[in-house]
């Protein structure tokens, strides 16, 4: 095996990682393992020889294959973290509004 179809493996491995960051929540680590993994696809993509493109056909269509995967994890890991943010807002504004009633109240 080729050292490109070899980091096309690695850069599996690392994607399947931010998977499994991204559902517990590790963001900080899934955007390293991201990062990590871009740096390694390209490694590859430039030691790419003939000989070797049909195997790394089959690596790039399961790396875009877990992209997918990968991107609906985050669109909905973003959409649950906006959704927080706005019952957290909520929340503080509705705390400020019984703060100001109490306060008024005891004057």
């Amino acid at each position: 095996m080729s050292q490109g179809v070899c980091l096309l493996d690695e850069a599996l491995n690392l994607a399947r990682q931010e998977m499994a960051a991204l559902e517990d929540g590790a963001y900080d680590k899934a955007v390293e393992l991201a990062e990590r993994r871009g740096e390694v696809t390209s490694m590859a993509w430039h030691m790419l020889e003939d000989s070797q493109a049909d195997q790394y056909r089959t690596h790039l269509i399961e790396l875009a294959r877990v992209q997918d995967q990968l991107t609906e994890l985050a669109t909905r890991a973003h959409s649950e973290i906006r959704s927080q943010l706005q019952r957290s807002r909520l929340e503080s504004r509705r705390m400020r509004g019984y703060h100001r009633a109490v306060g008024q109240a005891l004057q």
